[in-house]
């Protein structure tokens, strides 16, 4: 086994949740019914471009060697946010997508992130 390099772990979970997200969208697809299988896909897709769109707004603040104001950062927060909310309410009320479904796909990331930790955890490069 191999340990994780700190460097790579956010291409890392970005990766795993890509390939997870698809393995999950195909299983929603093939064994149950399409809005199961397009729940997830919509879940996935919003939880990773809202990962992908975090970490570039963190990297920019990390950046920059003059600070940007709390209220910049705020509003940037707040229109992320914002958008996914307006995007989740579309989803949720259009009645095409299983709610179940959808609640699985935005939780990819998070599964990924548990079981990297899992893996770190009691594989340390022995």
């Amino acid at each position: 086994m191999t340990t994780i390099n700190e460097a790579r772990l956010p291409a890392l979970i970005l990766q795993s949740s890509v390939v997870l997200l698809a393995i999950a969208t195909a299983t929603g697809f093939l064994f149950y019914t399409a809005p199961v299988g397009l729940g997830i896909l919509a879940g996935g897709s919003i939880a990773i471009i809202n990962f992908v769109w975090q970490r570039r707004t963190l990297r920019q603040l990390l950046d920059h060697q003059i600070a940007p104001s709390a209220g910049s950062a705020a509003v940037r927060y707040l229109l992320r946010l914002s958008i996914t909310a307006v995007i989740l309410y579309a989803v949720l009320t259009s009645g095409r997508f299983s709610i179940i479904a959808l609640l699985v796909g935005l939780s990819v990331i998070v599964a990924v992130i548990i079981a990297l930790t899992l893996y770190s955890a009691f594989y340390k490069g022995d």
